[in-house]
Order: structure tokens, then C-alpha cells, then sequence
């Protein structure tokens, strides 16, 4: 008989070791999920750490290789020394200040009035020698440039110089020269015999704050050019440690915070208001435009929206850029002119890192022209630069669409920083390209006394989109530079632009344009009261085609182009029109103009007449 099954449990030590296995199994399958989580946290989480990545290592080869191009026409050569131009910027020891890696920058303007086009340098010193850095003015004579500085009077030895300004200030038809300062601005008076007095003081406009920028119109249109100047930050250095702000050694930082503009508080700009009498006050808070929470670097006045009144836009570093409207057509109490903050509206309140501006009418390069100029700013490393082309909406307002990746200026620029710039036909086909001085203020490695050089931009237009061509265009453009200011200028006078650069710690770099010449150009020359010309807009339309120019709104960064306009024309040999329309409302028109120069004179002087070479 078989014997039954048994009904005891099973012993307690068996049940103990399957719970115990069961247990071990949680603990481990738990601990594994948490290290291969953690690593995917982490991995990705480095993926997004744009902040501390390399930026280049996140654009992709197609994007690069999409913005540059095999050949090219543009011919560029540095002929500084050639021409007797041997100074470069403060030469004293880098002690890693931000005012120091900061400036400066460069001026074109006819001050003698012999129709030469003459150099002013901000904060720089001769090639080789321990002299004091000071502002250097260069007369062109007989083909080179002569120092004229000393008798001219416009030095300022030890002075940290920013940004220099040619304009007619006392309506003498004389170019004054206003000069930003880290501490008190100067304002030099032109007296017509090849001296200047300063009077900066006197007049009102010496403020002692880190200025930079500067923008000239009348935008109030009472007959008074007025002046609106950018300030950046309260830069007090007072109190901070020796190795703080000496090279690194083993006990300094590695990144001071002395060189972080977000460090120190930003500070209002000013809007000098030309009172008429050689004199100026500060209406900026009264009119809107202040700006106290921007640490501003440029300006420029023109009418962005058509209107007929000078608008405003400011770009500004780690602070947003800003867009004011004037709304001078309906004037505040006492009948002051008030501008109204239309940044976010318009698209434009970016924050990023901004320096330089450009200005242009892009559109027709995605076949919607409009006749307003459009936006080109320069940034900071892993930012990008920006292009912000108008739209005209059908309720008559305007806004802006970023088309940077569009027209093929994005990724390319996201390793660079980016300073002055100029839109400008340079190889005179009839499309406007673009030159971008670029220079890192990030420090080497092997050496923090020194920053980081970067090859410029000279991007060249195709029609449809920008591709960099700078390696191509010549050894002077394809090496590495720490540039900053940039200025456009026919200086030779052969109907192509040429290009000043300033380098930071470096020579100055005279970029004479030596681009085979296959194609056409007129060269614009404004006859008429500075407060006329400032803000007005060129048309200059042949075949049906216009091309579109406004008069000292294209301001690059601590700099100033010359106030000629050399237009390409491609090699079709149609007739020329132009048209100026002048910055007071009056209008200016000659039809049949040749290839060659013609000079437009405002209604106030004579009839335009043209002259061609």
C-alpha cells in the first residue's frame, strides 16, 4: 500500500533563503536601474551643457560647409606700413581689466576738407616704441598718410580712448570730432585751419561714466544735430586684490570676475539735446531712451519704420537690445519729442552678448523688399550673430524675423566673437556683403595675458545667402586677429571700398580693396546740412532695380565708415537714378546719372548736380 502524501511545511530555513534570494535579486535589479539612469541623466545632461562645451562640436559639418565657398573674386591687402600708418593699441601690460580688452576703435572723415579722406585712431601708441598711448589723427596727403596729431591738438595722452565720431556739431560745415572715453568724453572743435579746441566740458557732453557708442541725428527736428551716447557699465575696480587683477599665477583666479561685464551695474545713456548755442543737456530720461538696466556698447538713429521720424535701436551686452520708436509726431508736454520702447513688440529685445550694428535692406534676397532697413548684430562666443530682417504688416506697424541661419550667418559664427561690421558692396556686383572684425576675449591657455585670436568675416553675397570667403580674399584677411573696431571707406578713391580695422593689443590693419575690377560703381556724396544728412535715406535705382543706403546709421562698433556711399553696379551700364531722402523730410532727386561720383545737394544749398569721373 503506498504510503500517503505528507502535510508538514516546509522547513523555516528554506523559506528564509528563497525570501532572502528574492531580496538580493530587487536590491541588485534596483542598484543596476539606478547606475544605468544616472548615466543616461548624466549623458545627456553633458549633451545639453552648453555653457561649458566646446561650441563648435554641436555644428555640424553641412552647416559650415554650407557658409563658405571655394573661390571668390574679393582681393583684400594690408598696406598700413605702406602708406605710413604704424600704430597699434595700447601697448602697456594687459593687468585682465574689461576696459582694457574692450576697445577701441577707428574714424573716417574729410577734417581738412581738401576731399581726401582722412584716418583718426583711438588709444594707440607707434609700432615699437614706449611712448604713451594717445589718439592719433592721419591726414591723407599725396597718396600715404601723415601724423598730423600734434598740431591738430586732438592727442588726449593717457586717456583710455573708445569710440571716435566725426560730425558738424556747431552747423560751421566743419567736422567736429567727439571721442568716448572710459572717463570724461572729449569733444574737439574744429577751427578750419587744422586745429581743434576741446570743449567737452563746456558744452555739456563730458560725461565721465565708460562710455562707448555714439549715434548723431536730429531727432527732434529743430535744426540742431543732437548726440546720443552709450554707457556700459560702472566699472569700480576699487578694492579688489592685487592677484585678482595681475596675470594668473598660482594663487589667482583663473577667470576674474573683473573681466565679467555682469559683474558691475549697468548705467544710464545720455541723449544730448543741441541746444543751439554750442551747448547741450541730457533729455534721455525725459524722452524714454535712458536705458538704465542696458550696459550699451552701440546706437544708431535711423527711421526703421518709414515714418519720417529717426528711431532708435540700442544693442546692449548681457542686457536687452532696444528698440525705440519716435513719436515725434506726438510731442509730450513743451513740446518734447518722446520715444516709446517697442523691442518686444518688434522682435528685437535679444538678449544675448551684442557689440556691433549693421544696416541694411536685405529683403530683396528672399524677394520682399520693403524699403526698411534691416539688422545686423554681432555677438558673443556660442551665440551666434543675428540678422533681423523687417516685415512691414498689414496694419502699417513693422516687425522683425530672425533670417540669420537663412542667409547662411549662424553656426558659422557661433566660435567667434564679433565686433565691428559694415553691409558693403565689395566686390561691386550689386549686392551688398558683409565684413565682420572678430576677436575672443576669452584668455589662452598657455597664457592668460594674451587673448584669443580669430580669423575675420568677409562674407560674400550670392544673391540668396552669405558665404565666407575670407581665407580666400588674401593673407591679411586669413589670418587670426584680436579685432575690434572696423570702418568702411573708399580711401584711395578708386570707386571700391576699402576696409580700417583696429586690433586690441595689435597693429592697426588698412585693407585696401583689390578686387579685380569687372563691375561698375557710383560713389554718393551728400552735399547738405549735417543735420540733414544724418538718417537720410539713399535710393539709388537702375535696370528697375533700387538699392537702398542710410546715411550714419551703419555704425559697426566704436567706429564710424566714411559718409560717402559707393553703390555697385554690376557690369550692366543702364541709367542711374538717386534719390535722397533727407533726414529734415525735404527730397533731393538726379536722374541720368553716370558710373563714377555724383554729389546730391540738399534743397537748402542749389540745385543737385551730377558729377562723374
Amino acid at each position: 500500500m503506498d504510503a500517503a502524501p505528507s502535510s508538514d511545511p516546509p522547513p523555516r530555513a528554506t523559506i528564509r533563503s528563497k525570501r532572502m534570494r528574492r531580496v538580493w535579486v530587487a536590491v541588485a535589479a534596483t542598484t543596476c536601474g539606478c547606475v544605468l539612469l544616472t548615466w543616461c541623466v548624466t549623458h545627456l545632461r553633458s549633451l545639453r551643457d552648453t555653457d561649458l562645451a566646446d561650441a563648435s562640436g554641436n555644428v555640424t559639418r553641412a552647416f559650415l560647409d554650407a557658409s563658405t565657398t571655394t573661390e571668390t573674386s574679393i582681393r583684400l591687402t594690408d598696406v598700413s606700413r605702406e602708406l605710413g600708418i604704424d600704430v597699434g593699441h595700447v601697448l602697456r601690460p594687459r593687468t585682465r581689466a574689461l576696459p582694457e580688452d574692450t576697445g577701441s576703435g577707428v574714424a573716417w572723415g574729410d577734417v581738412d576738407d581738401d576731399g581726401d579722406h582722412d584716418l583718426f585712431v583711438v588709444d594707440v601708441a607707434t609700432i615699437g616704441s614706449d611712448a604713451e598711448p594717445s589718439n592719433r589723427l592721419f591726414l591723407m596727403e599725396g597718396g600715404s598718410f601723415a601724423d598730423d596729431t600734434e598740431r591738430a591738438g586732438v592727442d588726449d595722452a593717457g586717456a583710455r580712448g573708445m569710440g571716435a565720431y566725426f560730425a558738424d556739431l556747431n552747423g560751421d560745415d566743419r567736422l567736429d570730432l567727439y571721442v568716448t572715453n572710459d572717463g570724461p568724453n572729449r569733444l574737439f572743435l574744429n577751427h578750419g585751419d587744422g586745429t581743434f579746441d576741446e570743449v567737452g566740458a563746456r558744452a555739456g557732453v563730458a560725461d565721465d561714466a565708460w562710455s562707448t557708442g555714439a549715434a548723431f541725428c536730429d531727432y527732434d527736428q529743430d535744426g540742431d544735430l543732437d548726440v546720443y551716447v552709450c554707457n556700459y557699465v560702472d566699472y569700480d575696480a576699487e578694492g579688489i586684490a592685487a592677484d585678482a587683477l595681475g596675470p594668473q599665477g598660482a594663487s589667482g583666479p583663473a577667470v576674474p570676475f573683473t573681466l565679467n561685464p555682469s559683474s558691475f551695474d549697468s548705467v544710464p545713456n545720455r541723449l544730448y539735446r543741441n541746444r543751439g548755442d554750442g551747448t547741450f543737456e541730457d533729455v534721455a530720461f525725459e524722452c524714454g531712451v535712458d536705458d538704465p538696466d542696458g550696459r550699451s556698447l552701440a546706437a544708431s538713429f535711423c527711421d526703421l519704420d518709414g515714418d519720417g521720424w529717426i528711431d532708435l535701436y540700442v544693442a546692449n551686452d548681457v542686457s536687452m537690445n532696444k528698440l525705440y520708436k519716435n513719436r515725434g509726431a506726438r510731442r509730450g508736454p513743451q513740446g518734447s519729442v518722446r520715444f516709446a520702447d517697442i523691442s518686444t513688440a518688434t522682435g528685437t529685445a535679444d538678449p544675448r552678448g551684442s557689440m556691433g550694428i549693421a544696416v541694411a535692406e536685405v529683403g530683396w534676397m528672399e524677394g520682399r523688399a520693403d524699403g526698411l532697413p534691416d539688422l545686423f548684430i554681432t555677438h558673443w562666443v556660442a551665440q551666434e550673430n543675428a540678422m533681423y530682417a523687417s516685415v512691414r504688416r498689414s496694419t502699417g506697424a513693422f516687425e522683425y524675423r530672425d533670417r540669420t541661419r537663412e542667409f547662411g550667418l549662424g553656426e558659422i559664427s557661433i566660435d567667434r566673437v564679433g565686433w565691428g561690421c559694415t553691409f558693403s558692396d565689395l566686390d561691386l556686383d550689386g549686392r551688398v556683403d558683409l565684413a565682420v572684425a572678430n576677436g575672443s576675449t576669452l584668455e589662452n591657455d598657455d597664457d592668460p595675458r594674451t587673448l584669443r585670436a580669430e580669423p575675420m568675416f568677409v562674407f560674400w553675397n550670392d544673391g540668396r545667402r552669405f558665404f565666407d570667403v575670407a581665407r580666400l580674399a588674401g593673407p591679411s584677411t586669413a589670418r587670426s586677429m584680436n579685432a575690434r573696431g572696423l570702418a568702411a571707406c573708399d580711401f584711395d578713391r578708386d570707386g571700391d571700398v576699402d576696409v580700417a580695422v583696429t586690433q586690441n593689443r595689435g597693429p592697426l590693419v588698412l585693407l585696401r580693396n583689390d578686387t579685380a575690377r569687372a563691375n561698375r560703381s557710383l560713389t554718393v556724396r551728400l552735399d547738405a546740412p549735417a543735420v540733414a544728412s544724418f538718417g537720410a535715406r539713399i535710393d539709388v535705382t537702375t535696370a528697375g532695380i533700387t538699392q537702398y543706403r542710410w546715411s550714419g546709421s551703419d555704425v559697426s562698433f566704436l567706429s564710424q565708415h566714411a559718409p560717402e556711399h559707393v553703390v555697385g553696379l554690376g557690369s550692366d551700364p543702364a541709367p542711374i537714378s538717386v534719390e535722397v531722402r533727407w533726414a529734415d523730410g525735404k527730397t533731393s532727386r538726379v536722374d541720368d546719372a553716370a558710373h563714377g561720383e555724383v554729389t546730391v545737394v540738399h534743397p537748402s544749398r542749389r540745385a543737385a548736380t551730377p558729377g562723374g569721373k
